[in-house]
């Protein structure tokens, strides 16, 4: 019995340093990178999540410096990292921590999700979006936001890459509802291969057929 003790002491061990190395990355943003984040992509993430209903849920907040750091009275958060979630704690923001895979978080509770760069991070994105379509109400909406080309080969803890052609068909449970970029909205290869901040935005209306 010695064994399955001795590999669940080392996962653990093990997940607390990926969570340590990243909430470290995630304190390294630039003043310009918090400034375009909180008066330019989080008002845009905001407001089409607001379109579904007032209660807004950011998946995978981080340290608050997305929506829910930009709303704090309006938005809740959920992030996997306990580093991250204390951080929020500590700057009095509504965070809570995910663990085993489900959102501590009743059905129904939220009128949309908000995931700012973060699917990209995840090897399987299915549990995520379950969980998602679950903690939504009947008409929920879902707003994600993922990197381009230059901005995913950026990050070696990025998984999985969303073009067009994956957020189009990223679900079944959620249908599309719009596809854009930012900060220019028009679609670009050339941009999304040149600039870094370009990201795609896809907004989904929860399928309950």
């Amino acid at each position: 019995m010695q064994a399955p003790n001795g590999l669940a002491d080392s996962s653990a061990v093990g997940d607390a340093a990926r969570h340590a190395s990243y909430f470290a990355e995630l304190t390294k943003i630039s003043r310009a990178g918090r400034i375009y984040k909180r008066f330019f992509a989080s008002p845009i993430l905001f407001f089409f999540a607001r379109r579904f209903g007032p209660r807004v849920l950011e998946v995978g907040c981080g340290i608050g410096s997305g929506v829910l750091g930009a709303y704090p009275r309006q938005v809740q958060g959920l992030d996997v990292n306990p580093l991250a979630v204390g951080h929020c704690a500590g700057r009095g923001l509504d965070a809570r921590l995910i663990q085993d895979s489900h959102f501590p978080v009743a059905d129904g509770a939220y009128d949309a999700c908000v995931l700012d760069n973060v699917l990209e991070h995840i090897d399987d994105a299915r549990l995520a979006l379950n969980e998602c379509h679950r903690v939504t109400a009947p008409a929920g909406g879902l707003v994600i936001a993922v990197p381009g080309l230059r901005g995913y080969a950026a990050d070696a803890d990025h998984r999985q890459f969303y073009g067009a052609p994956e957020l189009e068909e990223l679900d079944a449970k959620w249908r599309m509802q719009s596809l854009f970029s930012i900060p220019f909205l028009l679609k670009s290869e050339r941009l999304s291969r040149g600039i870094r901040q370009y990201c795609l935005v896809a907004t989904y209306r929860k399928n309950i057929d």
